[in-house]
């Protein structure tokens, strides 16, 4: 029981954001991919990240 209680809360922790939030809590960002798109993750929201150009980034 307490196995499965672990592992839902992993999956509910990842699904949510909050391990992406928490990384962001200490580095002051982290990055996500999504669909092809690179996404930067703040405390607080996110935010599509741009190149120097002024483009979308994408990733693989």
């Amino acid at each position: 029981m307490k196995t499965i209680a672990i592992a839902l809360f992993a999956v509910f922790a990842a699904s949510c954001g909050l391990i992406d939030r928490k990384i962001a809590g200490y580095t002051g960002y982290s990055k996500i991919c999504i669909d092809g798109v690179r996404y930067i993750q703040f405390t607080s929201g996110a935010s599509v990240k741009y190149t120097k150009d002024g483009r979308v980034e994408t990733c693989d």
